[in-house]
């Protein structure tokens, strides 16, 4: 079966612009406030809960609990987007 994984990779990129939107609002309000990584850490731990959500809804949606090689490309998919994301991040 082939599925619409440009959806998936679209629910990705806006998981990430929404985390990153999330954090410098509250980095620019001073209301997170921590020294050296502490800040990418935060972002990282808040970045894999959203891909984890977005990668389970896709396959229980999809009913791909039990295609294995699916599951495989659904979490590659999501690994290279959350390392895209992670390296914009730590840019700034």
């Amino acid at each position: 079966m082939d599925f619409d994984y440009n959806e998936l990779e679209r629910q990705l990129e806006k998981a990430c612009a929404d985390v990153k939107n999330k954090f410098h609002k509250n980095f620019n309000s001073t209301l997170y406030l921590s020294a050296g990584g502490g800040k990418l850490e935060s972002f990282i731990n808040d970045l894999q809960g959203e891909f984890e959500a977005i990668a389970a809804k896709f396959i229980n949606d999809n009913a791909l609990q039990k295609d294995t090689e699916a599951k495989k490309r659904i979490f590659n998919i999501t690994k290279l987007y959350a390392k895209r994301c992670v390296e914009d991040f730590s840019k700034i």
